[in-house]
């Protein structure tokens, strides 16, 4: 492939720089549709973002979701239960281990995921409709390394130290305290 971007290195970085402002709006973007299909399922949004990771990850443990989640096992306890109580997901003991037990999603859950991503999947068919096979070969491989990538990054904060940057409330009479 000819990179035509060779002979205008400042071309790139601005090509570089709006790529990552549309990532940047895109990651507000999942998190709004998320809100919106949790509003109209009668769910709460970690609940859809509990139904998505184990539709995504078969075989994936309460705690392994709970991980994923961000959420304590205290706390994925309750969601497994209302999302178990209201029919979307089950618990099926592990075949390899029977301490463990894993979570699956029900056709229920399947039914409720068609119907929560139906919109959103027309609208990117028709994004990608026009698209040759092998734009939708490069972009269905950016997007995943970019996956890669965003998880990489996350680990990476999250394994180091808090930030000293973050601003400390003021302390003192001037603050009222």
């Amino acid at each position: 492939m000819v990179d035509e971007f060779a002979a205008a290195p400042e071309d790139r970085q601005i090509l570089e720089a709006a790529i990552l402002r549309a990532v940047r709006t895109l990651s507000e973007a999942m998190p709004q549709h998320t809100r919106a299909a949790a509003h109209h399922l009668g769910m709460s949004p970690t609940e859809v973002c509990a139904l998505n990771v184990v539709s995504s990850h078969r075989g994936v443990t309460a705690g392994e979701l709970g991980a994923a989640l961000g959420v304590t096992s205290g706390g994925i306890t309750g969601i497994v239960d209302r999302l178990e109580r209201v029919g979307h997901l089950r618990r099926e003991p592990d075949h390899v281990d029977r301490r463990r037990v894993k979570v699956e999603v029900t056709e229920e859950a399947g039914k409720v995921a068609r119907e929560m991503l139906s919109g959103l999947n027309r609208e990117i068919g028709l994004l990608l409709q026009d698209r040759t096979p092998a734009e939708l070969v490069l972009l269905e491989d950016f997007i995943r390394q970019l996956a890669v990538a965003v998880r990489r990054s996350a680990r990476e904060l999250e394994s180091g130290p808090p930030s000293s940057r973050v601003p400390t409330p003021p302390s003192g009479p001037a603050s009222g305290r």
